[in-house]
């Protein structure tokens, strides 16, 4: 076996009287640093001039246990410079330790206290006796002449006491030699004792004079008043004495030569200071927000890089927000406004504040302040390379430390529904034209059906490139009819091959279904129920919903709080909210972050001061941070993604299948035909309001509507037109209505037609038989026709009955 090659260890010697190296002798007393002498309880080493060396005690830190309990040190002990090696017990092995000594924390407080005003209150002591002696005099029974008796030998032994005090304080302090009796100082420590043997005379003739009267009544008030003036007059230098003594500068005596080699004390970072103290005394204090905590690993934070030439900039930085009594606090716990008294006491907007709670340690926060705010920067979207469609991810923007924000597609389980929330200008339409490019170049992985009933104004030349698009109520009806039809295939043929869980492949891409503005349309009892078998049963077979609304509120979602839930076990996107019930219905209630405080435009301090904040987003769900990010920009004009330099297509989006488009039949195959005609026929007045109500209100209008042109010369109104075989069916029924009842209401000739012509296109038939004079009104919504006579035999009261 190899012999070890540490060093053997350097015994300690055995402990001895004589001095250690660097002193002259070891004694009890000894000259400090002011040179005055001191006693020791042990031998300290000193040098040949009686004065203290650096040397410490080391000794051994081993315990052993005493008969009768208790623990008992080791002996050996050595005297050692501060810089010297210490050696090892010879007896245990163990290195020795420097001996712990001095009073404790507590000793040295009082010690402290004592030090600064103990003279200063010694003064109180003559009041605090003197109201003990009247107590125990009144008490005693004692009067004026027992206490006067006392007073000499009062006066007599205070001198005394006095003059041996002050006597034995001037030679502890060299001031006077042992057994000296003449001599200046010798005549004032003789004139001060008489001073004081003085006072107690004074304090005696008090005391009596307090024996002899009672301080409840004026005799007494009158002694105890005055003895108290005489009191603070006489107290009066001992204190101006004891502030002088408290204010005078010690004697330092400074080494140069180390002086020139100590490098020079760094300025406190004004940064820094600013942070912690503004934490301090706003957030963390009692009654703050996060009361009880404190800031740590204050860093710096990179500015932003644009316009650096042109504009202040702040510091943006970072820190640890940590509670001062471990798990006192847990950062996650709700706190209403938080952020927004962070961003005040920086005077920074709510945006450039982000707070989250460390998931591994709750007693733990991470803090970023960014003035300079990195996200006002705009960051372009990079293209089809943003995407990983392995994974199922695509990079949407950044969050304000940098990091990526990321989409996800699928998942292992399945596809990921979306939901979308953001005011007018927030810019969730640019997010979600961002996703269409993305999935038109997915490689045959996605497919996209789009629903937008304002006719997809905000995607410009992407409502064309997608694979569907409906621009109203009945066709977005079609689409979705169409989706669950696809559904129900696809979970026959996942089934039929005994495949458990869908991935996505060219043969069966994720369909991604985007209804934009659904609050306007999915109060529908079709489109509800189809969106409520979609969200719930589409996702496993790779269907997505995306749905995109100003108030992600329940009652926005057609009152289904089921297609909200299901949305939000997705990822969910918020964007600026107006109102609070748009903010409280985005985020969960344990998120430290408030959508409608985001400001309308960038601050004063930013590279893009009072630019729109549009992209600046809330991530919740697969990827979400409890921190703001920023979606990236598209531009403008979105063709440069749709073709190459050549002008042709470079899109490469997923494609619906055979036996998909044979499964959807007419609701796929006729998509764009129905889409063409309905752009070349206009929109219908009859989707306006729910049950035509709109053509109810236009019709009314008609009625009295009589345009002059400019000429003078009367316009005909425009009215919608119903087929005329149908306005034949409607003349008809109100022809047989009036001669039967006199009158035709509207109604009446609804139900004389039904199955024959739509309710919708009655409206439209009475219009143009109104234009034409073929019926009269008689007032809203009851007709009858002109030349035809009630039949007499019946009373219109038996005829309605």
């Amino acid at each position: 076996m190899a012999a070890p090659t540490t060093a053997p260890r350097q015994p300690a010697p055995p402990s001895a009287t004589r001095p250690p190296a660097g002193a002259a002798k070891l004694t009890k007393i000894y000259l400090d640093d002011k040179g005055i002498p001191q006693r020791s309880l042990t031998p300290v080493p000193v040098d040949e001039n009686d004065r203290r060396t650096p040397h410490l005690q080391y000794q051994c830190p081993y315990l052993k246990t005493v008969n009768g309990g208790g623990k008992e040190r080791c002996s050996t002990k050595e005297w050692l410079l501060p810089d010297d090696d210490a050696p090892f017990c010879p007896r245990h092995g163990k290195q020795l330790e420097p001996e712990k000594s001095g009073p404790s924390a507590l000793e040295q407080t009082v010690r402290d206290a004592l030090r600064l005003h103990g003279r200063s209150a010694a003064p109180w002591l003559g009041p605090a006796a003197a109201g003990v002696y009247d107590v125990g005099a009144h008490l005693g029974g004692l009067g004026t002449l027992e206490t006067g008796a006392a007073v000499p030998a009062l006066a007599a032994g205070t001198y005394v006491i006095a003059r041996r005090t002050l006597t034995a304080r001037a030679l502890k302090r060299g001031r006077i030699e042992r057994g000296q009796k003449a001599g200046r100082r010798i005549l004032a420590l003789k004139g001060e004792a008489r001073r004081y043997a003085w006072y107690a005379g004074e304090a005696g003739l008090w005391l009596a004079a307090l024996a002899g009267t009672d301080v409840f009544h004026l005799p007494g008030l009158i002694v105890a008043g005055l003895g108290m003036a005489r009191w603070a007059f006489a107290s009066r230098t001992w204190w101006q004495n004891a502030e002088q003594r408290r204010n005078r500068a010690a004697e330092v005596t400074v080494d140069t030569t180390q002086a020139a080699t100590t490098p020079a004390a760094e300025a406190p970072d004004p940064d820094r200071l600013r942070a912690l103290t503004t934490w301090a005394t706003l957030i963390g204090c009692v009654g703050g927000p996060l009361a009880g905590t404190e800031l740590v690993d204050f860093t710096k934070l990179p500015a932003c890089e644009v316009n650096t030439a042109s504009r202040t900039m702040l510091p943006n930085w970072s820190a640890k927000v940590v509670a001062k009594v471990e798990g006192s606090i847990n950062m996650r716990e709700p706190r209403p406004n938080l952020l927004g008294r962070i961003a005040a006491a920086f005077r920074c907007t709510y945006a450039d504040v982000s707070f989250s709670a460390d998931e591994s340690d709750l007693s733990i926060g991470w803090l970023r302040v960014q003035p300079d705010n990195p996200l006002a920067e705009t960051r372009m979207w990079t293209g089809p390379a943003a995407t990983d469609w392995k994974a199922g991810r695509s990079i949407v923007g950044r969050f304000d430390d940098g990091a990526a924000l990321l989409y996800q597609w699928w998942t292992k389980t399945g596809a990921v529904h979306d939901l979308i929330s953001g005011c007018t200008g927030s810019g969730k339409s640019e997010l979600v034209a961002q996703l269409l490019l993305a999935s038109l170049h997915s490689n045959g992985l996605v497919i996209d059906w789009v629903g937008d009933p304002q006719g997809g104004q905000s995607y410009g030349a992407l409502k064309d490139a997608v694979d569907w698009f409906a621009r109203d109520k009945s066709e977005i009806k079609l689409m979705l009819l169409a989706a669950v039809k696809e559904m129900q295939r696809r979970n026959d043929e996942l089934s039929r091959n005994n495949i458990k869980t869908w991935s996505a492949s060219t043969a069966m891409p994720l369909l991604v279904i985007t209804l934009d503005e659904v609050q306007s349309y999915i109060d529908d009892p079709d489109i509800l129920a189809l969106v409520e078998m979609l969200v719930g049963q589409a996702r496993k077979c790779g269907i997505k919903m995306r749905l995109i609304t100003q108030i992600p509120a329940a009652y926005n979602l057609g009152g289904s709080t089921y297609i909200k839930e299901q949305l939000k076990a997705g990822q969910t996107l918020i964007f600026r909210a107006m109102t609070d019930v748009a903010g409280r219905s985005a985020t969960d209630g344990d998120v430290p972050v408030d959508p409608t405080m985001l400001p309308l435009v960038w601050g004063k301090n930013t590279c893009a001061a009072g630019e729109s904040t549009a992209g600046l987003m809330f991530a919740q769900g697969l990827n979400g941070r409890d921190v703001y990010g920023r979606a990236d920009y598209t531009g403008e004009r979105m063709e440069k993604w749709l073709v190459d330099s050549a002008g042709d297509p470079s899109v490469n989006p997923g494609l619906f299948g055979p036996e998909a488009q044979r499964e959807s039949g007419v609701l796929w195959g006729d998509r764009k035909e129905r889409a063409a005609k309905l752009l070349k026929a206009g929109r219908s007045d009859a989707d306006l309001l729910p049950g035509g109500r709109a053509l109810e209100l236009i019709e009314q209008a008609s009625a009295a509507w009589d345009p002059l042109a400019a000429d003078g010369s009367p316009v005909e109104a425009a009215p919608p037109k119903a087929p005329d075989g149908a306005k034949a069916k409607v003349l008809a029924a109100c022809r047989e209505l009036t001669v039967e009842h006199g009158r035709a209401e509207k109604k009446a000739v609804v139900a004389r037609v039904k199955g024959q012509v739509a309710e919708t296109t009655v409206t439209s038939a009475l219009t143009d038989l109104l234009e034409t004079g073929a019926i009269r009104r008689i007032s809203f919504g009851v007709y009858e026709v002109p030349g035809v006579a009630r039949a007499p035999q019946l009373p219109f009261e038996e005829a309605t009955a």
